[in-house]
């Protein structure tokens, strides 16, 4: 008897234990959870918990993944996170546009890029999984949508007359039959990222008619949040942001 008794006291106390420990990790986890992406005030806020880390970036296809899209070198100055109370929660606010962004955190100076644990969300480029933000079209904050070719509050170099002319059909189209929706963008609306609807056909093919006078037109794509030249012209200009921008001439 004695040693049963003993067994159970000695089993109780094991259990007393788990309980003890289950609901301390329990608790500890439900502490530790932040949350998503989410519209505060100024834009959207991105968190991140990592208290051994000496400096967490944000990149992300709303800044071209830090400088490093098409071959260029990560930028450790573009979009800086904070740890203002030193706890090791990072925290950056974006004003980003509605759209769908691909990012990542990026931990002392790209020694290591990360997704978001607190974001179910993803996507794919290039064959890497990416954390997906979608922000909606009801946003609060005020935003800029940045074009790709003048940064904000800059002018061009080269002022060009405006076109003239009798307006001629150019059609644009772009092979991508995963998008959800696409938009042709460029100087012919004023770089607006939803006022030229694409329309995608039968073959995943999204393409689009635009009545341009004869002249010189910068443009891109902007597909569910991401701005892509067109990969079937070769005409092509730099712009500030390490990427091109396709040229169309209508003569």
């Amino acid at each position: 008897m004695r040693n049963q008794g003993l067994i159970l006291t000695i089993a109780a106390c094991f259990v007393a234990s788990l309980v003890v420990a289950g609901c301390s990790t329990i608790s500890g986890s439900i502490r530790n959870r932040l949350p998503a992406p989410h519209e505060v005030q100024g834009g959207i806020l991105f968190t991140y918990e990592a208290p051994a880390a000496r400096m967490v970036t944000l990149a992300g296809s709303f800044n071209n993944w830090a400088g490093t899209k098409g071959g260029g070198r990560y930028d450790s100055s573009i979009d800086l996170m904070g740890d203002e109370d030193g706890d090791g929660i990072w925290t950056v606010i974006k004003p980003l546009p509605p759209g769908r962004y691909q990012y990542k955190f990026v931990i002392d100076n790209g020694v290591r890029w990360e997704t978001d644990p607190s974001n179910p969300n993803t996507g794919s480029e290039s064959g890497t999984t990416n954390s997906l933000v979608i922000v909606p079209e009801d946003v609060k904050y005020a935003y800029e949508v940045v074009t790709g070719t003048v940064v904000s509050g800059e002018k061009p170099i080269l002022e060009q007359a405006p076109p003239s002319g009798k307006e001629q059909e150019v059609k644009l189209e772009l092979d991508l039959p995963t998008a959800s929706q696409v938009f042709a963008a460029g100087e012919f609306n004023d770089w607006s990222p939803t006022e030229t609807r694409m329309q995608k056909d039968e073959d995943g093919i999204w393409r689009v008619t635009l009545e341009l006078k004869p002249g010189r037109y910068e443009y891109k794509f902007y597909a569910d949040g991401q701005w892509l030249e067109d990969p079937k012209n070769p005409d092509k200009v730099s712009d500030p942001y390490g990427g091109n921008n396709s040229v169309l001439t209508v003569q």
